[in-house]
């Protein structure tokens, strides 16, 4: 007999941004079924309470960590990813699989039930049905940019992936699909999802949820992504359109990754664990992209550790870090994508707007005549410096070196050096060896 799996709805509200997260405690059919749209409603917020470190284990595989030694119980976890040796050792930092399955399952029931809820409105219900399609679509597009080739018009079709789950079905083993079909699937329900959302941007205790607003940041991320240029930048643009308020680093030390900041267009992800925060300095390569006396995001994004006088992170594993999509992204969304389809006076404007915000008054005028010098590969360099710089530690890096130039890394700890090559077919990440073991056609 099958068992589904579904939630109590015992979650009173969801604590994402306290110091004490409540979960949905988890029970078979027959016990507590959701009916209402209150149901739904707390089913969805636990959706996003579970809990993913993936981009963040991800990003010691790129080139803005440099290891911190002295933590070397963190760093034993950790080193395997280091060297691009995910799936090789015990006691090891390892992907969340499974969680990641689990919030797609949640999406999953949302998306066929919640049109039967009763005791709530039709446009409360296309609000959760929205949410869920919008949750499902980021959770496989992480999936895909963590254990699938980078997205390549030529390959897609036959470039294996990960399993697309839209249906709950417990007792079905799926193989990978390609990834195409990946992103057919991503795209096909980020455009659903966005006819369901009615609620513009929520409120910040609210933060966590898709919106209208972070639904089209989502939609940018993913055209840019596949190359889809000229939706990707009319997404962003309709972003901010609505919301283009930046932190003016000559005016405020505030963090623009806190959930609540004048930036956040949602705020659901944790990128790190407390020990992958601690374990990780800033790599040279990254601190030399920083102007030292005209880049005020030094002194706002990072520290000094006094022992060993290496560049640490100001962010911590507190709740309030919460970052999924913020408006400083949407304003390199456009810059690339007006590159990319070379209206370089276009990308010029919205990455000047940007580093108005992020430099001294002297430095941004330079850096303005400077840019005007730019164009074509060497204006797309610049652009991803500059999401180098502005997106550092906030889960982007490996995903973006792994969708441009894919270059040679070299990392080293307690006297072991190792190569990534560029092109390397370690810029994929093996699926677990737990997930295979439980799905056999995962190895195919």
């Amino acid at each position: 007999m099958r068992k589904v799996i579904y939630t109590t709805g015992l979650l009173a509200a969801l604590t994402a941004f306290s110091s004490c997260k409540k979960y949905l405690d988890i029970v078979p059919v027959g016990k507590v079924v959701p009916t209402t749209v209150e149901d739904f409603r707390k089913e969805m917020d636990g959706a996003y309470t579970v809990v993913v470190y993936d981009k963040g284990l991800a990003s010691y595989r790129s080139d803005e960590i440099k290891m911190n030694e002295g933590r070397s119980g963190d760093a034993n976890q950790l080193k395997p990813n280091y060297f691009w040796e995910e799936n090789n050792g015990d006691n090891i930092a390892t992907y969340s699989w499974r969680a990641n399955y689990q919030q797609i399952f949640y999406a999953n029931h949302i998306i066929d039930a919640v049109g039967g809820a009763t005791e709530g409105t039709q446009e409360q219900k296309n609000q959760l049905a929205g949410e869920a399609l919008l949750l499902r679509a980021y959770t496989h597009f992480n999936l895909a940019n963590l254990y699938g080739k980078p997205y390549n018009e030529a390959t897609a079709a036959t470039d294996k992936a990960v399993p697309v789950i839209t249906k709950v079905d417990l007792q079905v083993a799926t193989p990978r699909n390609t990834v195409k079909q990946v992103f057919d699937q991503v795209i096909s329900d980020v455009e659903a999802g966005l006819q369901l959302v009615n609620v513009d941007q929520f409120a910040s205790a609210s933060s966590y949820r898709f919106s209208k607003l972070s639904g089209q940041a989502l939609a940018a991320r993913v055209y840019l992504y596949t190359h889809q240029w000229d939706k990707s930048l009319a997404a962003a643009k309709a972003v901010l359109e609505k919301k283009a308020t930046l932190v003016d680093f000559n005016k405020s030390t505030s963090q623009p990754v806190m959930y609540n900041s004048v930036e956040s267009l949602q705020a659901f992800e944790q990128i790190y664990t407390n020990g992958a925060i601690l374990t990780a300095f800033v790599s040279d390569p990254l601190y030399a992209l920083y102007n030292t006396t005209g880049d005020l995001r030094l002194k706002v994004f990072y520290g000094k550790d006094s022992k060993q006088n290496n560049i640490v992170l100001k962010i911590s594993n507190n709740n309030s870090f919460r970052s999924s999509f913020r408006v400083a992204e949407m304003y390199l969304v456009a810059a690339e994508a007006a590159a990319q389809l070379n209206q370089p006076d276009l990308a010029r404007n919205y990455l000047n707007e940007l580093k108005k915000n992020r430099l001294t008054p002297d430095f941004y005028q330079t850096e303005v005549t400077r840019l005007a010098t730019l164009a074509g590969t060497d204006l797309l360099k610049e652009i991803q410096d500059e999401r180098f710089r502005e997106l550092a530690f906030e889960g982007h890096r490996w995903f973006d070196l792994r969708r441009t130039t894919q270059p040679q890394i070299v990392h080293t700890t307690k006297g072991r050096t190792v190569t990534l090559q560029a092109g390397d077919p370690r810029y994929t990440i093996k699926i677990p060896t737990d997930a295979i073991a439980n799905n056999p056609l995962l190895s195919e």
